[in-house]
């Protein structure tokens, strides 16, 4: 049954502060765990949305498991301390991928040889499996507290506290804070729900201890910095003696050349030369726009061939940063280099400038967008829309430089029949013999009169191109690779066991479908708002905290308005929802991206607020109409389980197709829902407890 609120307004306060502290401390761990596991086991940052998928799977069981709350407690210091044993572990052994040929990960074939070995499906069950259980513990310690409280205001605590959790990380991610601090900031926290259990208390204090120690000890074998997106490590590169090479998450990433010494050594000359290539087949620009700038290689050359005005765009601050501090050749301090952090993809939608040449540095991201998504942080940059936007942004006579490292032949034919229908000519192509990138296209101006590739070459063998609704540049066609098939495979049979063996049979004997199918809906809705919001505004981390961050406002006022009496009835919310939802289809909000920056905050209000706001107040008020609010919200995070797992059908179906598939979860929920009402009418306790 609902909870009762606390006597006093002192109880009041002390219980939303102990609901919003469990629920701070589970988004801050989400977040930390995100970037932690992707920084030390590289290719696990290929998986970032397993995180979520596992956080929200133990957080479910836990709250089921609500009972034995007391119990538990002691699995979190454990565990936590089993996953970064298993973390250091990982990061000194070699992953094994198998590389089918459908997809492409990036740094595969760097993998350094030791004495250990271990295929990637296996680490990645081992780290979802013990991310999981870490969560259950904190699960449980949430439903436990929530229900003791009515559910709206209870839920209203947990969102707050999340809200908090979000900010908080965004604040340590903006002053590129390590993992030490990042758990450090966690202990006090745990510590303080520990309590008053002395034996707790001085067992977690002695674990988390061990977790920031260990978390010290990885970060002190080779000096590191953590941006935003990557852990950078760097060191002097081996192909180019003279030169550093930076590495992320512990792959090789691009490489600072001093081409003033090209002239002694002989590798750097050849790189040089490759660079320079694609401007010898057009005059001296005036202006230039580099996206993708890195540390300043390509601004380098165009400096040293005159170019008088540079736009430099890179979405990294730290590789920046790093490039105007070490570069040999300091680019970023000539004058005529003007600096925007920035992603790509947003800066080409309303340019300050046209442009002579627009050069796409090697933009080989190494991480995806976000931790709800499987699209990677490039992924809208090489897509037909983006270059159009480019075409659009060069003035008559302009041309584009695009380099790229491509390891699957169709990446490169796709690229190249991007440019084609972009540019509505075919790009010259010129291979490379460096391993910083092996084609380089050139389209507009400089590509007139280039000779046709053959029909039977790679470049021009049919294929899905990219666009913005499947903007999958790194897959072979629409389907799901195998590795990422084996993962989802494993992580759906660890969480129906998880939930068989953790929840009980008392719990799994009546399962709340309708609120299972309204935390799918709202998890691809989320995931649908972020990706949008990436093409509005760009692909950057700060975009992304600021999505979640306002998902989780929207989610709050909802749920406040909702315990007041103010929410709409339920058919009219998925009446307006659907309305929505069919027209960002219909209307795809990429058409609107040039659009002035007021307007494009009016879209976003439109795609993305609108849509989140209906779906909250469809979930507030059948979770307040719930008998057993705590048991209803742990199915509708588990629900958020499936809407992780369904999110991948994108690579399939396109971004547009998650918009039906959250229709048919509402849908499906609200005829659940009207059925149990006429079998079982609302309590009057309950009813008053929404008008409350």
């Amino acid at each position: 049954m609902t909870g009762a609120a606390p006597a006093t307004s002192t109880g009041r306060i002390r219980l939303a502060v102990r609901i919003a502290a469990t629920a701070w401390l589970i988004l801050f761990l989400e977040l930390a765990l995100i970037r932690f596991l992707a920084g030390y086991v590289r290719l696990f940052a290929f998986y970032t949305n397993f995180v979520i998928i596992a956080a929200f799977l133990g957080m479910g069981t836990g709250i089921l498991r609500q009972r034995i709350a007391s119990r538990l407690r002691w699995v979190f210091p454990v565990t936590l301390v089993a996953l970064v044993a298993l973390v250091a572990f990982l990061a000194s052994t070699t992953i094994n991928v198998r590389q089918d040929g459908l997809d492409w990960l990036w740094g595969v074939e760097a993998i350094a040889e030791t004495g250990r070995r271990m295929p990637l499906s296996v680490a990645v069950t081992l780290l979802f499996a013990v991310t999981t259980t870490l969560f259950i513990p904190l699960g449980a310690l949430l439903g436990e507290a929530m229900s003791r409280w009515r559910a709206l205001p209870a839920y209203a605590a947990d969102l707050a506290g999340s809200l908090l959790g979000v900010v908080s990380f965004a604040v340590v991610s903006a002053l590129s804070l390590s993992p030490t601090v990042w758990f450090s900031c966690a202990a006090p926290v745990w510590l303080a729900l520990a309590w008053p259990s002395r034996r707790l208390l001085f067992g977690s204090a002695v674990a988390l201890g061990g977790v920031v120690a260990t978390a010290a000890w990885l970060g002190s074998r080779t000096p590191e910095t953590w941006s935003p997106y990557y852990r950078i490590t760097t060191q002097p590169a081996p192909e180019y003696p003279g030169s550093t090479q930076i590495d992320v998450n512990g792959a090789m990433h691009q490489v600072m050349l001093d081409f003033s010494a090209g002239a002694t050594v002989a590798r750097v000359d050849s790189v040089r030369q490759e660079y320079q290539r694609p401007y010898q087949m057009m005059p001296v620009p005036d202006t230039a726009l580099v996206v993708g700038a890195g540390t300043g290689n390509d601004i380098a050359i165009l400096l040293a061939m005159g170019v008088k005005h540079i736009d430099a765009v890179e979405i990294d601050p730290v590789i920046a940063r790093i490039g105007r501090a070490s570069h040999p050749l300091r680019p970023y301090d000539d004058p005529r280099v003007h600096l925007t952090i920035t992603d790509a993809r947003a800066y080409l939608r309303s340019p300050p400038h046209h442009y002579d040449l627009i050069t796409f540095g090697t933009l080989d991201s190494q991480t995806l967008l976000g931790g709800m998504s499987s699209v990677r942080l490039d992924n809208y940059v090489y897509t037909q829309e983006s270059f159009r936007a480019a075409r659009a942004a060069l003035r008559p006579g302009g041309s584009l430089v695009l380099y790229h490292l491509s390891g699957l032949w169709f990446i490169a034919a796709r690229l190249y029949q991007n440019l084609d229908a972009a540019f509505d000519a075919p790009p010259r192509v010129l291979a490379a013999s460096t391993y910083l990138f092996n084609y380089t296209f050139v389209a507009g101006a400089a590509a007139t009169g280039a000779t046709l590739v053959p029909a039977d070459d790679p470049l021009r063998m049919k294929l899905k191109l990219s666009t913005d609704d499947w903007p999958f540049p790194y897959l072979r066609g629409r389907r799901l690779p195998m590795h990422y098939a084996v993962g989802l495979g494993a992580v759906l049979v660890l969480g129906a066991a998880f939930v068989t063996l953790g929840a009980g049979k008392a719990a799994l004997a009546k399962p709340n479908w309708p609120l299972f199918l309204i935390g799918t809906g709202f998890l691809l809705l989320e995931t649908k708002g972020i990706t949008t919001m990436s093409l509005l505004f760009g692909s950057t981390w700060t975009v992304n905290a600021a999505v979640i961050a306002s998902i989780l406002a929207v989610a709050l006022v909802a749920a406040l308005a909702t315990d007041r009496g103010r929410a709409p009835p339920m058919g009219v919310a998925l009446a307006a929802l659907t309305v929505l939802l069919v027209g960002s289809v219909l209307l795809n909000p990429a058409m609107l991206v040039s659009v002035s920056p007021l307007m494009r905050w009016g879209v976003a209000a439109l795609y993305v607020g609108l849509p989140i706001l209906f779906a909250s107040f469809i979930f507030s008020t059948a979770y307040a109409r719930q008998s057993n609010p705590t048991a209803a919200l742990a199915f509708n995070i588990l629900g958020a389980v499936a809407g992780g797992v369904l999110e991948y059908s994108s690579m399939a179906l396109g971004l547009d197709a998650l918009n039906w598939i959250v229709l048919g979860a509402y849908g499906g929920a609200l005829l659940l829902l009207r059925r149990e009402n006429r079998a079982n009418p609302v309590p009057l306790a309950a009813t008053e407890s929404v008008a409350r």
